[in-house]
């Protein structure tokens, strides 16, 4: 393989070169984005990250691994063809940079990086090494137990893992805390041009304690946006149209659902509440759909507005309603996604990387079917919307230059074109690059894509420094006004005392 072939290429000239690199010095605080070690990386990069698609056959992308039955892409036609045609390639000049010394590179991801759980990210993967030789050495972890082990390793300066997925509450956080690399290298100008808003939100930060000014700390994992997944037998079977769902429709036919579906045996939604993480995806979406926000203008954050304590008293109500599981107070990953999938649920909202589960096992339009998640009956601005939730991969700071340069070529590739196109077609997930969404469209790629871009394009992001402390600190209340122990209002105003003392203040 060529990957085997670069990696010997590269021991050869590491050798000739003897003791010079070793003995070349780069001071501590050099940056990526400094001429030497990043210029490669601002050459070119539309033609590399994008231009290089129109090589890519329509026909040999459909040539995919079987989700179930496969375990690599290398033998795929998508694969094999996009390796031929360098739809993506790293940078000239790429091997004579510190990053040539990196045999392997350190990643920690969020889940397993394989073809049941991640299978884009398993894509890149395993292009990644076919065109620089250099191995990934992936650590899988759940996304709660990530935020927790990166927090810690971050904190004691250690120097791997190299790179990190960073759940998206947790950027600014890491971003204040001087934990993450700057990564301007991967951002010439003009380069947001071809993606969509959210990647900006995401990645550029203007409250970095080394570096001054505005500055960017990472590069697009994957980006999820919620939507709502609906069995239309079940509802039918109860007296309901499906087609209610389609177009506008709000909590009203919600409730009405729950009503349909009292002693059946079968619950009529879902939310989560069992973890902070979880938790956090629950109650944003609800509150985006009545038209509240926890920033205001002003700067300031407000989590006992009417609309955040209506969240609760909500939630509340649907657990007391039997609409939902009583056990929404321990649901967290995947809890909700397995018991739609069993039949247990005529409706819930999840992430669009579960649309290509259910399509193995359900016929599409008879007994699935995505909508768009509802608006609220209640609020400032009821507005049917959805909940996008973008993480990152950001670059460990204390690493050595040779591994932090070898993690801002990976970026360059989760930037491309073949990266963002499979996350959409292949996984479900959002692509940040807007173009993917016209080439799928014109050539039938996915199904449901029309709803799915209406999701997307209602779906809303807020991030804010301390965010995740925020959701640490309201589960324990929630979840005991959940259960009636405290009021809705009395658990929201405990979380606005810790927003007042560590935030606002």
């Amino acid at each position: 393989m060529r990957g085997r072939r670069n990696r010997q290429r590269r021991q050869r000239r590491r050798r000739r070169r003897g003791r010079w690199r070793r003995k070349r010095r780069w001071g501590r605080r050099q940056r990526l984005h400094d001429r030497r070690p990043g210029a490669g990386l601002a050459n070119d990069w539309e033609q590399r990250r994008i231009g290089a698609a129109a090589d890519w056959p329509i026909e040999q992308r459909r040539d995919v691994p079987d989700r179930q039955n496969d375990t690599t892409w290398t033998n795929s036609g998508a694969f094999q063809s996009a390796v031929e045609n360098d739809v993506w390639a790293p940078p000239d000049g790429w091997d004579d940079t510190a990053a040539g010394d990196a045999d392997t590179m350190q990643i920690l991801n969020h889940g397993a990086a394989n073809m049941e759980f991640d299978p884009a990210t398993l894509a890149a993967h395993e292009l990644f090494t076919e065109k620089t030789g250099i191995e990934l050495d992936v650590i899988e972890i759940g996304v709660d137990q990530a935020n927790t082990r990166e927090q810690q390793f971050l904190s004691s300066e250690e120097p791997m893992p190299h790179a990190f997925n960073v759940d998206g509450i947790l950027v600014p956080v890491f971003v204040e805390q001087g934990y993450l690399e700057v990564t301007d290298a991967l951002y010439p100008e003009g380069s947001y041009d071809p993606y969509i808003p959210a990647l900006r939100s995401l990645v550029e930060w203007d409250i970095g304690p080394i570096q001054q000014g505005t500055h960017t700390y990472g590069y697009p994992n994957i980006g999820e946006a919620s939507m709502g997944h609906l069995r239309p037998d079940l509802v039918e079977e109860q007296g309901i149209d499906p087609e209610r769902f389609q177009g506008e429709w709000s909590w009203d036919l919600l409730e009405e659902l729950g009503e349909a579906f009292a002693g059946t045996g079968v619950n009529a939604f879902a939310y989560y509440a069992g973890t902070s993480t979880y938790l956090a995806y629950s109650f944003r979406e609800l509150l985006f759909q009545q038209g509240g926000r926890m920033v205001q203008d002003d700067g300031t954050v407000v989590m006992n507005s009417p609309e955040a304590v209506r969240v609760i008293r909500k939630m509340k109500e649907w657990r007391d309603a039997g609409y939902v599981p009583s056990d929404v107070i321990s649901y967290g990953e995947g809890d909700i996604v397995d018991l739609y999938a069993s039949g247990q649920l005529a409706y819930t909202t999840a992430f669009s990387d579960f649309i290509p589960r259910l399509l193995q096992e359900y016929e599409a339009g008879s007994q699935y079917q995505v909508v768009v998640p509802p608006a609220a009956n209640a609020g400032p601005a009821p507005t049917q919307a959805g909940l996008v939730a973008p993480n990152t991969t950001s670059i460990n700071r204390f690493s050595d230059t040779g591994h932090k340069l070898a993690a801002m070529l990976y970026g360059d590739l989760k930037l491309s074109y073949y990266t963002q196109w499979l996350e959409f077609t292949y996984e479900g997930n959002i692509s940040y690059m807007d173009r993917v969404y016209t080439d799928s469209a014109e050539n039938d790629f996915v199904t449901f894509g029309d709803t799915i871009g209406d999701a997307i394009e209602n779906g809303v992001l807020e991030l804010f420094p301390q965010m995740a402390s925020v959701f640490q600190q309201m589960l324990s209340p929630v979840q005991r006004a959940i259960q009636g122990s405290i009021s809705p209002q009395a658990a929201m105003d405990q979380v606005q005392d810790f927003v007042d003392s560590e935030i606002n203040n």
